[in-house]
């Protein structure tokens, strides 16, 4: 069984800038992965490697967020395409807003905690078909 934190499986911690160099490498995907509580959302390697290494717990709850409130959300919306710009503060809180793609906000949500690592992460959802599939914007 693998440890989610990295101080415990021998793994180096890692601080956001190495994390957004390492994301920076994804482009496409070799795998889609499906959202087991939601699974008309499908999401890409750079995207499973972000909720895998993006803070000491992971952020997996960041896909359980887009699954089964923004997803849902933009299909009720009508809109293809959604732009989501999370701002991790040092403090631990976060906001994530979608906006269109062409800054108009859609929606907003706000943390209060998240050990996600401090900066501005960025991910596209798109529709395609009967799906909304996540992705990073080096995947798009």
């Amino acid at each position: 069984m693998t440890e989610a934190n990295p101080k415990q499986s021998g793994q180096p911690e890692r601080d956001a800038a190495a994390l957004r160099s390492s994301l920076n490498q994804f482009t496409g995907t070799e795998r889609w992965y499906r959202h087991p509580f939601n699974p008309t959302l499908l999401y890409t390697d750079g995207v499973k490697y972000l909720a895998e290494h993006g803070g000491k717990q992971g952020a997996y709850w960041l896909l359980d967020t887009v699954a089964l409130e923004i997803a849902p959300f933009l299909a009720v919306q009508q809109q293809a395409f959604g732009a989501l710009s999370l701002t991790v503060n040092p403090d631990k809180t976060a906001v994530i807003t979608v906006t269109d793609g062409n800054d108009e906000t859609l929606a907003s949500f706000e943390l209060f905690y998240t050990d996600l690592l401090p900066g501005d992460w960025r991910l596209f959802l798109i529709e395609e078909g009967e799906h909304r599939i996540l992705l990073l914007p080096s995947e798009y």
